[in-house]
């Protein structure tokens, strides 16, 4: 086996890694999980992975991200 094939076999294996790790983090934890506490006072038997959850966690983070960009755009002006 020739060295680049070698190489480009490892680092293929190693972006697969890094990209399961990066989709775990952000979907269970940041977008499941901040769904979840939200939702968690409205109905004590919600699904951790329900539709709800992540539509509500999705729409945190862009609320987020907007009012993020309006306080940019408030302090440089």
């Amino acid at each position: 086996m020739p060295v680049g094939e070698i190489a480009g076999e490892l680092l293929g294996g190693l972006l697969r890694l890094v990209g399961r790790f990066f989709l775990e983090v952000v979907i269970e934890i940041l977008i499941k999980g901040t769904g979840f506490l939200i939702c968690k006072p409205f109905n004590k038997r919600i699904a951790p992975d329900g539709i709800i959850v992540v539509f509500f966690g999705f729409m945190f983070w862009i609320l987020i991200g907007y009012l993020s960009f309006l306080l940019y755009r408030y302090i440089i002006g």
